[in-house]
């Protein structure tokens, strides 16, 4: 049983008319919980995520939900979580969304990072190429459908027992931007900050090259087991992510070669006409590196290296200063599926200009 199995709040219920059996809890956070499931009619263990209540309530929100489940089901692919069902239910008198998806017997691409960080200092060039690479034939497919992730990052990704990669949470953050519940206006940012490209963080309409600027930050951290933009407050990571350069992932990790911190700097280029054009395009150069054979040995990490930047130059011109006594805006999406994870800084849905209070916003 899971250890978070007894707190969970709807374990014992069952949907859609008894079908789905829910069991323990495998993840929640501010928008969303995730269940392990049993589907009485396939006989088979699933995983299914429940919108928090609140959501619930809006019936346009509840719409673009389910729009935006059945386009993701329509994904199929080795690294993609598949989706079985959608729908919605009624739990101790609220209506409540939901999505039922393949349940993946693993652990998030985070713990296998951590893991490599105690062990090395941070993940071996190779093998972060091919876990990249693997991301990327995920977003291939999906950018071929018209669908951009918007909030790809180490907990949206999880590594089976068998090591395959299994990229997860297509459309919800398309969803919770739509505009059309009252937790959302125009202008709003969803997503996790360390990872926000910088037309995300500028509010500004995003393509399938906003996901790979998120990938080439998650690259950059698999390399390094550091993020190249961190900080206290989201706002000067939104500033960061805009207005800085990173530093190359060489500068911390002494064993990554010059064609790992070109391929890690296009991925990050500010202008998104300068990064790779397609999924595709990132994914082959991801084998071309690899295949030269010169991705190093173990990491070694330079003891003091630069500091990752933190936006600290940040100015009221660029983002007003923050009102502590605004109301903290609505909490934060669910961090993994299948287990609780704090980022610092994350929000689920903060309009552009309006910090959060300093509290936690998970």
């Amino acid at each position: 049983m899971s250890q978070y199995g007894a707190s969970g709040r709807y374990q014992g219920h069952s949907l859609a008319n008894g079908r789905y059996q829910l069991r323990d809890l495998l993840g929640e956070g501010g928008m969303a919980s995730v269940h392990l499931a049993y589907d009485t009619v396939l006989d088979r263990q699933v995983a299914i995520k429940t919108l928090h209540t609140e959501l619930g309530r809006e019936q346009s929100f509840r719409e673009r939900f389910r729009r935006e489940a059945q386009a993701v089901a329509k994904l199929t692919h080795t690294n993609i979580v598949s989706v079985f069902d959608t729908g919605e239910d009624s739990i101790d008198g609220s209506l409540m969304p939901y999505i039922v998806m393949e349940y993946v017997e693993g652990q998030p691409l985070r713990s296998v990072l951590d893991a490599d960080v105690r062990q090395y200092g941070a993940m071996p060039t190779e093998k972060a190429l091919k876990i990249t690479s693997d991301v990327l034939a995920a977003l291939e497919i999906s950018h071929e459908m018209g669908l951009v992730h918007r909030d790809i990052k180490p907990g949206n990704v999880m590594m089976t027992k068998r090591n395959v990669v299994k990229v997860m949470d297509f459309g919800i953050a398309r969803a919770m931007q739509s505009g059309v519940t009252s937790m959302t206006q125009t202008g709003m940012v969803v997503g996790t900050p360390q990872y926000l490209s910088p037309e995300q963080a500028l509010g500004r309409g995003v393509d399938a090259r906003s996901d790979l600027y998120s990938v080439g930050i998650m690259l950059f951290e698999l390399l390094t087991g550091r993020l190249p933009f961190d900080a206290d407050s989201p706002l000067a990571i939104a500033y960061a992510h805009v207005q800085e350069e990173p530093v190359a992932p060489s500068s911390i990790n002494q064993s990554i070669p010059p064609a790992v911190d070109a391929l890690v700097a296009r991925a990050l280029k500010k202008n998104p006409n300068e990064r790779f054009p397609t999924a595709e395009a990132m994914r082959d150069e991801c084998a071309r590196v690899a295949r030269t054979g010169q991705t190093g040995a173990s990491p070694i990490i330079i003891s003091g290296g630069p500091p990752a930047r933190s936006g600290a130059g940040v100015g009221s011109a660029v983002f007003p200063p923050i009102d502590q006594q605004t109301p903290a805006p609505g909490p934060g999406s669910v961090q993994t599926p299948y287990q609780p994870q704090h980022t610092p800084g994350q929000f689920g849905a903060c309009p552009l200009y309006t910090s959060p209070s300093p509290r936690d916003t998970r």
